[in-house]
């Protein structure tokens, strides 16, 4: 529950500290005193973002501070979890600085606006007039079945395994696009690597051209090598005579002059060299009596038109290259076998998954069926004891067609509220009053099954007036008993059953027009109450009244 709250520099309020109690306490004041600032400054301590205009003063810091009792709600986990220290008494604490930083701090832990959202479904349940609309939502009206049913572990289960579920169908989806894109390319690729493939392209193909130019250069090697074996050795004045009778010269005067034994040995090498290279040309020339092979000319023409073509058509340089792309073809084409393996393995992780979520989809929607006759019966108890004597609501359900976030359950709240007329879609038929006192139905029952401290009623009490607002405050005085109360309202009846009576007041001096908020004494709430039944004008019998209906 809220003990108090603290609030400088926010919107009219300079400074003010509000203390709450147990039990019920009841929001009283004008128009446009200042209570919506009050859910404003709360929000801040629950999340709400903030920006400057929420200052007073735009030269100084706005600070909201909240001191919270949760001894009775177990929390030491959810703080120790998130590193915070605990205290029976947590003080939550918001900064928005002038330039519009925004600060928030557990038990003066500096935290995150996510971590202060987290801790504030413990603290306070505030419900705006805007909530009253969502009792026309399904979406609404279904979270009214869950916490009905205490689903909520049962629900985290299925949104966790629905959750991977989804993910497991993304990833098979992307894996299936991607198989489509490969396919589209397949059958070209195919035809790529068929083409090269065809012509059994090997490392060996690099000396096909050697061997070409020597075909067809076949007549003028022949010929030359020819000429040249005649003048190494067969010519009158051949080079290897020549070379022998001049080693033989230099031999015979070697002993004469020293400088000649050196160039005689140099020649000498030369001679056995010169044999040599002889020995090898004749070699060469005799491969090449062997004929002019035009079959194999033809081959290899052809074979290097073949590979050429390709070198051109893929941009690629050499044959080292080729090989290289058609490697890379045969891995993208083994690709599609890998990601059809993949795809087959998702497939089945996903069909166990749905089938899990499934389960827990189907288990959610036994409990919450069997729960609807017993939480049908409440609300109409709940909302004959509110003035509508002779409603009727039935609850209907309705399989979806494929699995969602909420399982597999579209529940529609159907209601009349009067005897004879049909009950219908909760948005058309009900009133602005019916839909108010269905709202404190529903936020009745809930209340009984969740473990809060704290809810905040923002004029639930619209639309009605009288002795319907009197069993509304009877309603919102049972429900104290279990958890504090807090209802804004216009309303005396409802502000007259409340242990605690808060004043909301515009206060102008100075050129400045503030909020305040103090606690009425038992007089204070007399005359309080006899301006709310009579407005500016208090009489003796509306003081009358105002004391009898506190004290009733």
């Amino acid at each position: 529950m809220i003990k108090r709250l603290s609030i400088s520099n926010y919107v009219l309020i300079d400074k003010l500290s509000i203390d709450f109690n147990e039990g019920f306490t009841s929001i009283t004041g004008e128009t446009g005193a200042g209570k919506s600032i009050l859910l404003g400054a709360l929000g801040l301590i629950l999340g709400d973002r903030a920006d400057t205009q929420s200052l007073a003063n735009n030269t100084k810091k706005c600070i909201v501070e909240a001191e919270f009792q949760i001894k009775k709600y177990a929390l030491q986990n959810f703080f120790k979890t998130n590193d915070l220290d605990y205290f029976d008494l947590a003080v939550v604490r918001r900064e928005i600085s002038s330039n519009g930083r925004s600060r928030a701090f557990i038990n003066d832990t500096p935290v995150n606006l996510n971590l202060l959202k987290q801790i504030s479904q413990f603290l306070v349940d505030i419900h705006s007039q805007h909530q009253t609309l969502l009792i026309n939502t399904q979406e609404y009206q279904l979270n009214i079945i869950d916490s009905y049913c205490n689903n909520s572990s049962l629900i985290q289960k299925f949104k966790e395994k629905y959750s991977f579920y989804k993910q497991q169908k993304t990833e098979l989806n992307t894996l299936v696009e991607k198989e489509n894109a490969l396919k589209n390319e397949i059958d070209y690729k195919q035809f790529l690597l068929n083409e090269i493939e065809e012509i059994k392209v090997a490392k060996s193909d690099e000396e096909i051209d050697d061997e070409l130019i020597q075909l067809e250069n076949f007549e003028e090697i022949n010929s030359k090598l020819s000429y040249s074996t005649e003048l190494s050795e067969t010519n009158e004045y051949s080079i290897i005579s020549l070379l022998k009778e001049l080693e033989s010269t230099l031999e015979s005067i070697k002993d004469k002059d020293r400088n000649i034994s050196p160039l005689s040995y140099r020649i000498n090498s030369l001679y056995i060299e010169f044999k040599d290279c002889l020995y090898e040309l004749n070699a060469l020339k005799d491969s090449y009596n062997d004929g002019f092979d035009i079959k194999r000319l033809n081959y290899l023409q052809e074979r290097s038109n073949l590979i050429n073509r390709l070198l051109h058509k893929h941009s690629i340089i050499d044959i080292n290259q080729l090989i290289s792309f058609k490697q890379q073809l045969q891995k993208e084409l083994d690709k599609i076998g890998s990601v059809d393996e993949e795809i087959d393995a998702l497939k089945k992780k996903c069909d166990l998954s749905l089938k899990q979520a499934n389960d827990l989809a189907n288990e959610l929607s036994s409990k919450r069926l069997k729960a609807v006759p017993k939480l049908e019966k409440e609300i109409i108890s709940l909302a004959s004891d509110l003035g509508m004597p002779n409603p009727t609501l039935s609850i209907s359900q309705k399989t979806k067609d494929e699995l969602s976030s909420s399982g597999i359950d579209d529940f529609t709240f159907n209601f009349s509220a009067n005897k004879g007329v049909e009950a219908m879609e909760i948005s058309k038929i009900a009133s602005g009053g019916e839909l108010s006192r269905l709202m404190l139905c529903f936020k009745y029952i809930l209340a009984q099954k969740a473990n809060l401290s704290c809810i905040l009623f923002d004029e639930i009490d619209t639309g009605v007036s009288g002795n319907i607002a009197h069993k509304m405050a009877e309603l919102m005085k049972k429900m104290s008993a279990n958890m504090q109360v807090i209802s804004i309202t216009h309303l005396p009846q409802v502000a007259a059953k409340a242990n605690t009576q808060l004043l909301v007041a515009k206060i102008e001096n100075d050129n400045k027009t503030t909020t305040t908020i103090k606690s009425l004494s038992k007089d204070e709430r007399v005359v309080e109450l006899a301006n709310m039944l009579s407005g500016q004008s208090i009489t003796e019998s509306s003081l009358k009244n105002a004391d009898d209906l506190l004290n009733t």
